[in-house]
């Protein structure tokens, strides 16, 4: 699943989220030890990584067909905060 996260400020706000919740790095890392970007996966198992390059590329060409979370919307209590 792709999260979004329009601003530094929602970036952090979910990293912190994320490490309150146990959600780590695929290596264990802690979500607040490593930078954070635009975009993040949250993997099946509900680790987080980096989309890279290739990963960029695919959400770009397959995004009207990912599973995408805006950030910014969830925690604002927002219901429509899936993207299509």
């Amino acid at each position: 699943m792709y999260i979004i996260l329009p601003t530094k400020e929602i970036q952090y706000r979910f990293m912190s989220d994320a490490a309150r919740e146990g959600i780590t790095f695929g290596d264990g890392v802690k979500t607040t030890e490593r930078d954070v970007d635009d975009i993040m996966v949250l993997q099946a198992d509900g680790t987080l990584c980096f989309l890279g390059f290739a990963g960029r590329m695919n959400y770009n060409y397959n995004k009207h067909k990912a599973i995408c979370i805006d950030y910014e919307k969830y925690i604002d209590g927002k219901t429509e905060y899936f993207i299509r």
